[in-house]
């Protein structure tokens, strides 16, 4: 048993002199602030990939953009699909004179997002505030008319009902 002590006391003097003397608080202060130097990183990764989402604040790009969204979720969009985006962005939401420039934005922060779900949940809160019930209704129809025309995915059909939820529009799960 006195021995047990010896080598427990021992031990423990050591371990004490490393954190005072041979730098162990330093190694241990340098391991927590890593982890988070490489937490903020990735925060503001992230920020960064999502800025252009976040500078959108008129519904009308918000909507664009969806629609490109969508459009691409199975691939590159057709020309097809985007002649209807366009048209419907002339015909519902009245961009007549500025059309080749909001697409031409909208095609390059579609092609700079991630996920149909990430601009969805990025733009609910937009539509919310600044959409009437049925402007959100024309919205997902709208959405819809673009997912019709190369027949729905899977992951087009959950991005709509992650949208209609997040605008109110169907019920939570």
């Amino acid at each position: 048993m006195p021995i047990a002590a010896l080598i427990l006391s021992t031990l423990a003097f050591w371990l004490i002199y490393w954190f005072i003397r041979m730098g162990g608080m330093d190694h241990v202060h340098a391991k927590h602030t890593h982890r988070k130097e490489e937490s903020r990183r990735a925060a503001a990764r992230e920020r960064e990939r999502t800025a252009c989402l976040r500078a959108i604040d008129d519904p009308r790009d918000a909507a664009i953009i969806l629609m490109l969204v969508m459009a691409r979720v199975a691939g590159d969009p057709t020309r097809e699909q985007i002649a209807t985006i366009e048209k419907l962005a002339c015909e519902v939401l009245g961009l007549h004179g500025e059309l080749a420039e909001r697409m031409t934005q909208a095609r390059f922060i579609a092609s700079r997002t991630e996920s149909f779900a990430q601009a969805a949940g990025l733009f609910s809160d937009l539509f919310n505030k600044h959409l009437t019930a049925q402007e959100r209704l024309q919205l997902v129809s709208m959405l819809e008319e673009v997912a019709r025309l190369d027949r729905p995915c899977e992951e087009q059909r959950e991005g709509l009902e992650l949208l209609k939820r997040r605008i109110g529009l169907a019920p939570a799960r």
